[in-house]
């Protein structure tokens, strides 16, 4: 059995995405109004689906070294589109953090120099991950960018998570567990593959 008896390949899981978040930022927005409330719960929805599209680009390739079966070939196959569909969650994410202002406004926001760099690397990963600015990037360049900003992204939202643990452990704790979980899984497939090397 072969990774195409999935029916979500490359573009299309993007496109499931868009229409998934979308979708749900609608209902959010039907049911509350525009309001500050309103833009709190999308923010808060939207960080979480970009955790978990996160995540699973980020582990995509180790979970493919440790099992090799038709589920983890069709994660590694369409490790790109969850990257970009993660940018897809967090383009809602960014909106509904303006909206935030907006609603709840006279102050400007407050310019964060962390989360603007991450918005950066985000816009410049999700551009090279198309074949042509790749190819122009060079292969080596193109994966420190994308090694840094997986690790850059893997650190901030644990440390983002972590800092919210105090308010409900309950809720938090989960996503903590998942970001160490998925680094576990990257240590444990890079020692296995060097081990294969050696072996070789």
């Amino acid at each position: 059995m072969t990774g195409t008896k999935f029916p979500l390949q490359k573009w299309s899981i993007v496109g499931f995405t868009a229409l998934l978040v979308g979708g749900m930022v609608g209902i959010i927005l039907a049911v509350h109004g525009i309001d500050e409330e309103s833009m709190r719960m999308i923010i808060r929805a939207t960080g979480r689906t970009s955790l978990i599209l996160f995540i699973t680009a980020f582990i995509a390739s180790s979970v493919r070294k440790l099992w090799s079966n038709s589920f983890t070939g069709w994660l590694l196959k369409n490790r790109r589109y969850f990257g970009v569909s993660m940018a897809v969650s967090h383009t809602y994410h960014a909106f509904a953090i303006y909206g935030l202002w907006v609603v709840t406004s006279g102050a400007a926001p407050k310019f964060e120099p962390i989360s603007s760099f991450g918005y950066v690397l985000l816009l410049a990963m999700t551009i090279t991950s198309f074949e042509r600015p790749a190819a122009l990037l060079g292969k080596r360049n193109w994966q420190i960018l994308h090694k840094t900003g997986m690790h850059f992204f893997w650190l901030g939202l644990l440390l983002e998570y972590a800092f919210k643990v105090h308010k409900s452990i309950f809720i938090y704790s989960p996503f903590i567990f998942l970001l160490l979980l998925a680094m576990v899984l990257r240590l444990m497939a890079g020692r296995t593959q060097k081990k294969t090397e050696g072996v070789g």
